[in-house]
Protein backbone atom coordinates (compact mmCIF):
# COMPACT_ATOMS: atom_id res chain seq x y z
CA UNK A 1 0.00 0.00 0.00
CA UNK A 2 1.76 3.21 -0.59
CA UNK A 3 0.20 5.90 1.80
CA UNK A 4 -1.51 8.95 0.03
CA UNK A 5 -3.15 10.86 2.90
CA UNK A 6 -2.65 10.80 6.77
CA UNK A 7 -5.51 7.97 7.05
CA UNK A 8 -3.31 5.56 4.83
CA UNK A 9 -0.37 6.48 7.16
CA UNK A 10 -1.50 5.66 9.78
CA UNK A 11 -2.89 2.60 8.67
CA UNK A 12 0.63 1.43 7.39
CA UNK A 13 1.85 2.21 10.65
CA UNK A 14 -0.22 0.14 12.45
CA UNK A 15 -0.08 -2.74 10.26
CA UNK A 16 4.04 -2.59 10.52
CA UNK A 17 3.71 -2.22 14.23
CA UNK A 18 1.39 -5.59 14.05
CA UNK A 19 4.75 -7.23 12.25
CA UNK A 20 6.99 -5.90 14.79
CA UNK A 21 4.66 -7.55 17.94
CA UNK A 22 4.88 -11.01 16.06
CA UNK A 23 8.53 -10.36 16.09
CA UNK A 24 8.16 -10.37 12.02
CA UNK A 25 10.92 -7.68 11.99
CA UNK A 26 14.15 -7.32 13.49
CA UNK A 27 15.04 -4.36 16.12
CA UNK A 28 16.48 -2.10 13.43
CA UNK A 29 13.07 -2.35 11.47
CA UNK A 30 11.56 -1.88 15.44
CA UNK A 31 13.96 1.63 15.56
CA UNK A 32 12.43 2.42 12.12
CA UNK A 33 8.80 2.04 13.42
CA UNK A 34 9.42 4.10 16.41
CA UNK A 35 10.58 6.76 13.98
CA UNK A 36 7.50 6.56 11.92
CA UNK A 37 4.90 6.73 15.27
CA UNK A 38 6.69 10.05 15.47
CA UNK A 39 5.48 10.91 11.97
CA UNK A 40 2.33 9.35 12.57
CA UNK A 41 1.53 11.75 15.74
CA UNK A 42 3.24 14.65 13.95
CA UNK A 43 0.03 13.70 10.81
CA UNK A 44 -2.62 13.59 13.22
CA UNK A 45 -1.31 16.81 14.96
CA UNK A 46 -1.43 18.77 11.80
CA UNK A 47 -4.95 17.31 10.91
CA UNK A 48 -6.64 18.69 13.97
CA UNK A 49 -4.81 21.94 13.87
CA UNK A 50 -5.83 21.94 10.29
CA UNK A 51 -9.31 21.50 11.30
CA UNK A 52 -9.12 24.34 14.24
CA UNK A 53 -7.80 26.68 11.02
CA UNK A 54 -10.68 25.80 9.04
CA UNK A 55 -13.50 26.33 11.86
CA UNK A 56 -11.44 29.81 12.44
CA UNK A 57 -11.29 30.50 8.54
CA UNK A 58 -15.17 29.96 8.57
CA UNK A 59 -16.06 32.15 11.44
CA UNK A 60 -13.50 34.80 9.74
CA UNK A 61 -15.27 35.06 6.46
CA UNK A 62 -18.88 35.18 8.13
CA UNK A 63 -18.38 37.89 10.03
CA UNK A 64 -16.15 39.90 7.20
CA UNK A 65 -17.80 38.62 4.23
CA UNK A 66 -14.92 36.77 2.69
CA UNK A 67 -14.06 33.89 0.69
CA UNK A 68 -11.01 32.81 2.08
CA UNK A 69 -9.65 29.05 1.69
CA UNK A 70 -7.03 26.46 2.65
CA UNK A 71 -5.23 25.31 -0.14
CA UNK A 72 -5.37 21.38 -0.09
CA UNK A 73 -2.06 20.04 -0.54
CA UNK A 74 -2.56 16.04 0.10
CA UNK A 75 -2.05 14.01 -3.08
CA UNK A 76 -5.72 12.44 -2.33
CA UNK A 77 -8.81 13.17 0.28
CA UNK A 78 -10.36 10.32 2.04
CA UNK A 79 -12.25 7.44 0.18
CA UNK A 80 -14.05 6.95 3.41
CA UNK A 81 -14.64 8.22 6.39
CA UNK A 82 -17.81 6.95 7.76
CA UNK A 83 -16.60 3.03 7.93
CA UNK A 84 -13.96 2.54 10.05
CA UNK A 85 -11.87 -1.23 9.69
Amino acid sequence: MLPVNSKSLFAFICGQMEKLDKKEIDVQEAQAQSNLMKQANNILAYELKRADTQMKLSLHNKQYSENIQLREIESRGFDDTTNLR
